[in-house]
């Protein structure tokens, strides 16, 4: 019978994929930035209503960036805790 009361893990595999989740929050950060200036809106003319618009948008982009730069820290997070864990898994299998 299979002794399913230990954890083991393939290293190389958490790597490769801590790898992947690091190239991908990097990746949507610089998206982000790269288009920044694209997503500003400017007022088309000095009437309230486009500059209620144009205030409008920018608020709800900066809410975006605030949220999408949050998302991308906790992908970070999480590819560090993955490869934190996986290290200690692969020490204690080692240690065994």
């Amino acid at each position: 019978m299979t002794d399913y009361n230990r954890l083991s893990i393939r290293p190389d595999e958490v790597t490769e994929v801590t790898r992947q989740l690091d190239e991908l929050a990097n990746r949507m950060q610089h998206v982000l930035d790269t288009e920044r200036p694209n997503l500003t809106t400017i007022a088309s003319g000095q009437d309230e209503v486009s500059q209620r618009v144009a205030h409008t948008l920018n608020e709800v982009h900066g809410s975006f960036t605030k949220a999408s730069d949050q998302g991308a820290n906790e992908i970070r997070e999480v590819s560090a805790t993955m490869r934190t864990h996986a290290g200690r898994i692969s020490d204690t299998d080692l240690a065994d």
